[in-house]
């Protein structure tokens, strides 16, 4: 039998298994404006006319396991609702607020069109979700989540959109160059906002410059951002065990919990 990790978050806890939960919703693919997104509906969807809240992922094509965890705390410890999580075939391109130069000599340079990206999200793919599917649209119920650098493109889409109430970041790539001097001279859009932040505690131990600022940064982007929330008790930063990849999906669920908590 193997051995289970139970990760606590307040009185909700996380099993985190080996063995694979049976997802009791569906999921499907479709493709809207040239993304691919993985759509996931509850349970009930297709037997009730309830209208749901959406979180939107960044990127994330591990949906499946995150709400197989997360399912049996419906309706006790957070709301039912669609997820929607877009692929992006460029992560640099998409999730990059703005040009910057390649984190080594083997990867690519940050293309910075995240503006573009959200554009996209703003006005075709939300728009898409909400005509052919039983949606909330109100911000208060429309959440956008994100890891590494699609949990900074989130943070950022905050600064351009308010119609996202909710923001997950986890383990934001809040070491972006000039990230900390943006945040510093722009507000946010929606001051109303419920943010969640999270980092693993050996994230910053890295041998790149750059990247081994973003504990520091992290900290100080929370600090930023309680200045600027109306309530700066809608913000929570938690700090994980382990490195940058570290019980990933567990971490998707901690975020989801606290954001969609009833």
């Amino acid at each position: 039998m193997s051995r289970a990790r139970h990760v606590t978050f307040d009185r909700i806890q996380i099993m985190a298994d080996k063995r694979r939960t049976k997802m009791k919703g569906t999921i499907k693919n479709i493709i809207i404006t040239g993304y691919k997104c993985i759509l996931y509906l509850p349970e009930n969807y297709d037997s009730s006319n309830t209208c749901y809240p959406v979180v939107y992922i960044n990127g994330d094509d591990g949906v499946e396991q995150v709400i197989s965890d997360i399912e049996s705390h419906f309706n006790t410890d957070c709301e039912e609702f669609i997820a929607v999580s877009i692929q992006s075939l460029n992560w640099n391109r998409d999730y990059s607020p703005w040009p910057a130069p390649r984190l080594s000599k083997k990867s690519d340079d940050f293309e910075g069109e995240a503006l573009t990206y959200i554009e996209t999200l703003v006005s075709s793919i939300k728009p898409f979700i909400d005509k052919n599917y039983r949606t909330k649209v109100e911000p208060q119920n429309t959440a956008l989540i994100g890891y590494s650098l699609a949990g900074l493109a989130t943070l950022y889409t905050a600064y351009i959109t308010g119609i996202f109430g909710k923001i997950g970041c986890l383990s934001g790539s809040l070491w972006y160059d000039k990230w900390i001097e943006f945040i510093e001279k722009h507000k946010l859009v929606n001051r109303d906002l419920k943010i969640y932040m999270s980092l693993g505690k050996n994230e910053e131990f890295v041998r790149n410059s750059r990247m081994a600022k973003v504990g520091q940064y992290t900290k100080r982007t929370a600090e930023i951002l309680k200045e600027q929330l109306v309530c700066n008790e809608n913000l929570l930063l938690e700090w994980n065990e382990g490195g940058h990849f570290s019980d990933v999906p567990q971490r998707f669920a901690k975020a989801l919990l606290w954001i969609q908590n009833i």
